[in-house]
């Protein structure tokens, strides 16, 4: 499963700056946000030479993208400067932009160094994992099973009841790594980081407030994503994934996140606004 993972979020050269890609779940009611984020970080940086490096993507989401058609992405050169190099993604399902991506890439250089300290949480081999939670509770879903497929661990730090919702404090945690080894370059690494990204972030908004995403009469989708790079990253090893909602209202949420590798560097930061309104 991790290589399909792989191949998926690994875009197809069909001409000059244009690719075409998978899906991960065909099956699914839709395609998962951070599939396509993943998909445009690896497009982009299909373009830029190798010494520079991932620092930031933001992104929009336009239309809820389709499982059963493949995805066009095509890219723009905005910038190729000195030491930064900056890309436009369209991806497009049947013509029209179902994601707008800004991505930047720098040649890596020297600085000060400050960071927010990791929290102390229990280390991921004493909890179980959200397959194995899913196989003993009867809840794996088939179709889209996101964090309870065998392609990724996913370890939550304290678990939510979905299907029986109440407030809970505003913040999330869990450890994730890819379930195998990844010897692919360090842009294939910040993809997986990317796709890692859309997790939690509307959960926590949702837990917060008390409801869940299984209610038939509530809206949910990613609006805009924002995500920044600090640190080579390994998608392999374990990374700490923390989130905290900020504010709730107007029928959406707002929540920051970080990401911190197993020896307490925080590698990414991610920000993102959610729909989450009564239909």
């Amino acid at each position: 499963m991790l290589d399909q993972l792989l191949q998926v979020l690994t875009p197809r050269y069909v001409s000059e700056d244009v690719f075409v890609a998978d899906n991960m779940h065909p099956r699914a009611p839709r395609v998962f946000g951070g599939q396509v984020l993943a998909q445009a970080l690896q497009a982009a940086a299909a373009t830029v030479r190798a010494e520079r490096a991932v620092h930031s993507q933001h992104a929009y989401f336009l239309r809820p993208g389709d499982p059963a058609e493949d995805i066009r992405l095509e890219v723009d050169r905005a910038l190729d400067g000195g030491s930064l190099s900056s890309r436009r993604v369209v991806a497009l399902q049947r013509g029209k932009p179902i994601l707008v991506s800004s991505v930047s890439f720098q040649t890596p250089g020297a600085g000060e160094d400050f960071q927010r300290s990791a929290p102390e949480v229990p280390p991921p081999e004493s909890l179980p994992s959200e397959r194995q939670r899913a196989l003993e509770s009867g809840d794996m879903d088939d179709a889209f099973p996101l964090v309870t497929g065998e392609d990724l661990d996913v370890r939550m730090l304290t678990p939510v009841d979905w299907h029986n919702p109440r407030p809970l404090p505003p913040s999330l945690s869990l450890w994730v790594r890819a379930n195998g080894r990844v010897d692919h370059p360090d842009s294939v690494h910040a993809s997986l980081l990317a796709y890692f990204s859309d997790t939690l972030m509307i959960d926590v908004c949702l837990a917060a407030t008390g409801r869940s995403f299984l209610q038939k009469d509530l809206q949910v989708a990613s609006l805009d994503h924002a995500l920044w790079f600090h640190a080579p990253v390994r998608a392999d090893e374990w990374l700490l994934h923390t989130v905290e909602a900020e504010r709730v209202t107007a029928g959406r949420g707002l929540a920051h996140g970080r990401f911190f590798n197993r020896d307490g560097v925080l590698v990414a930061s991610v920000s993102q606004q959610g729909l989450m309104r009564q239909r």
